[in-house]
């Protein structure tokens, strides 16, 4: 069976490639990453060739087989080396440079706990990057490079970088499910790289994981019966897991799908529906308040401005390169530093009450990028931590917000 792979894509993946492929700020973003010659290359491989094992088919000829078989079904014809890293967590990324082959690393970890069907899933969302051309438009770097202290691309249309970048994993995806052809062992990867767990003592279920989405569609509901802890998986460049679950869950009975595999239509989902579900749900993580001009978007504006000082000046004073990420989230006319910061961080209360008056949604938002702009000058100090993890409690936001947008900002698309 082959397919073409195009036809999958994620609808509102294709739009804003487009949309920012036409920005003159992303444009000379990507024409001085080349002029750098950035991000991984032959350097990269050498490494991986020096460091890790490279996983040829006479040591594997499953993973071997795999690797064909998703090749075959989405004709990709350029060559690809498999290599396992030495890693205890759950793990896959790929890279493909202009030249030289395409790199799929696993960690072996990844390699002992899951079943076949589950790498086919993983295996074939990586290749699903590739065949996409997703490292045609490297993110994160790509919204925040700059020269001489100036962004090339503009906060409007960064946002809508993160945004793509959150669609184009979804995309990725949908060719994971094509290429395991089950959309239970889709389910069963996703809890366990959610969770960590590889034990059969707990029964993966796809619709029950992807009913997780309504938690964080309804603030009351969540606060009720603080499902934060399980339902926050907040990463910039990645969506909500819930959120990914349910975009497979439905494209898992689409009629494109289930007519690739040969199965019947008979109550199958329009591909139309698909998407609306998707677009709806991708909406949770769009930062609508940065943008909006209202009075809830002016209250959390408020307060993001006033907690990141506070969160800058918990460890000796606030950074030239923190006041700059304020400054792009916020735009420019928070970018100077402020002239009295201890009667703004006066203002801290109060703005946090007022916050509570937002859905725990946006919220959530707020923390994460909060998070983001205490990571600019590349390190999160203990009582930068411990700062935002109060004003996370007292927003009623769980602490692992903060937690694991740390994390995600270590991993790019994967």
């Amino acid at each position: 069976m082959r397919i073409d792979p195009r036809q999958f894509q994620v609808r509102r993946e294709q739009q804003l490639r487009d949309e920012v492929m036409q920005d003159f700020g992303v444009r000379k973003a990507l024409a001085k990453l080349r002029e750098w010659r950035g991000g991984k290359g032959y350097g990269y491989r050498r490494n991986l060739l020096s460091s890790t094992l490279r996983l040829t088919r006479s040591m594997s000829p499953e993973i071997a087989d795999t690797v064909a078989q998703c090749k075959e079904m989405l004709g990709y014809d350029s060559p690809v080396e498999v290599y396992v890293t030495p890693e205890h967590q759950f793990n896959a990324t790929c890279y493909r440079e202009v030249k030289g082959p395409t790199i799929l690393t696993l960690s072996s970890r990844l390699l002992e706990a899951f079943t076949p069907a589950e790498l086919r899933f993983v295996i074939g969302h990586e290749l699903g990057h590739a065949v996409f051309d997703h490292y045609g438009l490297p993110m994160p770097i790509t919204a925040t490079i700059e020269e001489l202290g100036i962004p090339f691309v503009s906060r409007p249309t960064s946002l809508r970088l993160y945004a793509w970048c959150r669609s184009a994993e979804l995309s990725a995806d949908r060719i994971g499910l094509l290429c395991a052809g089950d959309p239970e062992a889709a389910a069963s990867g996703f809890f366990k790289l959610a969770s960590g767990m590889a034990s059969e003592r707990v029964r993966p279920d796809l619709a029950t994981f992807a009913r997780q989405v309504e938690s964080l569609a309804s603030a009351p509901e969540a606060r009720e019966k603080e499902y934060d802890e399980d339902t926050l998986d907040c990463f910039s460049t990645h969506p909500y897991n819930p959120v990914r679950v349910r975009a497979v869950w439905a494209f898992s009975r689409s009629e494109p799908y289930l007519q690739a595999l040969g199965r019947s239509t008979d109550s199958a989902w329009a591909l139309e529906d698909v998407e609306q579900v998707i677009e709806r749900d991708l909406q949770l993580m769009e930062p609508s308040y940065l943008e909006e001009k209202n009075e809830t978007s002016d209250t959390l504006r408020r307060l993001l401005y006033t907690a990141g000082l506070a969160v800058a000046n918990a460890s000796g004073g606030v950074e030239p390169s923190e006041l700059e990420a304020l400054g792009r989230l916020l735009g420019s006319d928070h970018a100077d530093a402020p002239a009295d910061v201890p009667k703004l961080l006066g203002d801290l209360d109060g703005r946090i009450k007022a916050a509570l008056e937002v859905p725990l949604r946006n919220r959530a938002q707020l923390i994460q990028h909060l998070t983001i702009v205490a990571a600019a000058d590349g390190s999160v100090s203990d009582d930068e931590l411990h700062v935002m993890e109060d004003i996370a409690r007292r927003l009623e936001v769980g602490a692992q917000v903060v937690h694991q947008t740390i994390r995600g900002a270590m991993h790019p698309i994967d």
